[in-house]
């Protein structure tokens, strides 16, 4: 089994036009620890993408699971 990354992405409609992005990080160190929300105060933590931007949306999704949103 491949070694799941430290972190992760949540994505919620929150209308007809706007899709948001929030990155998760993974709770503990235990294979089937959860993914929660990322509370860091240096992660921007969300972004927010028009629901046409299949682009945008591809690359914040990037973003999170590498850490970087």
């Amino acid at each position: 089994m491949a070694k799941r990354g430290k972190f992760g992405a949540r994505l919620y409609l929150m209308d007809t036009n706007m899709v948001l992005v929030v990155q998760t990080v993974k709770r503990g160190t235990a294979e089937n620890a959860p993914y929660v929300i990322d509370q860091r105060p240096t992660s921007g933590k969300e972004r927010f993408v028009s629901v046409t931007d299949d682009k945008g949306i591809a690359d914040a999704i990037r973003d999170a699971l590498e850490g970087r949103l």
